[in-house]
């Protein structure tokens, strides 16, 4: 899980942003911002709102940022829903 996290953080911060994930995901082509719905950096913050929800359930703050430990968190919860991981 670091090495996925590292390569991820493309600036090395130790941070997860919006800024590492442009270039790495593309969101050109997703439903919503075909459809005009979304812009590109409204789908890349949901992604990063995605790994800090466990955080912010438990008083965290949700600040499009994702820390090594909310990507920690993040995978452990899915991985306690799988019955042989």
């Amino acid at each position: 899980m670091i090495e996925a996290y590292k390569k991820l953080d493309k600036d090395g911060s130790g941070e997860l942003s919006i800024k590492d994930l442009k270039g790495t995901y593309n969101a050109r082509n997703h439903p919503d911002v075909k459809s005009g719905k979304k812009t590109e950096d409204d789908i890349l913050y949901e992604f990063l709102d995605t790994f800090e929800l466990h955080s912010s359930l438990r008083g965290g703050r949700r600040d499009h940022v994702v820390t090594l430990e909310e990507f920690f968190e993040y995978y452990n919860n899915i991985s306690a829903n799988i019955d042989d991981d």
